[in-house]
């Protein structure tokens, strides 16, 4: 479980700020650099190509994916879909780029996503992300494989 107290009873609009904040300054879906308070310790994150279950799990296997300093997460937009008496959904959009941290650095090529997060009605905390890209699994995963530039700056 992460020490750090959770931020319980967060409107939904105050959890979408928080969360377009995290993806727009800390790339966190590039860099697992998230604000962990906002997230269940249990929470499960699921892309494409991964399903993670676990706050822990899911910043370590970020950390060790993209390039921060050359990876991209832009055009960043946050809403609340539905909120009440159930549970809230929140959705963000983003198109994002990078270079992965494998010996062949291979650069992944713009592509757009869409993520649903989940909001527990009790706790105000997202207990499930959903991230949906514009490129298909295979895509995403052959962009893996390509070289590419093996010179650091």
């Amino acid at each position: 479980a992460d020490p750090a107290p959770k931020s319980i009873g967060l409107a939904p609009a105050d959890l979408a700020a928080a969360l377009a904040r995290d993806l727009s300054e800390g790339r966190y879906i590039l860099t697992g650099n998230l604000t962990s308070s906002l997230f269940a310790d249990d929470c499960r994150f699921v892309d494409p190509n991964n399903a993670v279950d676990g706050l822990s799990r899911y910043r370590q296997a970020l950390g060790f994916l993209f390039e921060p300093t050359r990876s991209q997460l832009d055009n960043v937009h946050v809403r609340v879909v539905a909120a009440g008496s159930g549970r809230a959904t929140i959705e963000a959009t983003y198109v994002a780029s990078g270079e992965l941290k494998l010996p062949w650095r291979p650069k992944i090529s713009p592509w757009s996503g869409k993520i649903s997060y989940d909001v527990s009605p009790v706790t105000g905390l997202v207990v499930a992300q959903t991230d949906v890209w514009n490129i298909t699994r295979f895509d995403a995963i052959r962009q893996t494989f390509t070289p590419g530039s093996t010179s650091r700056r």
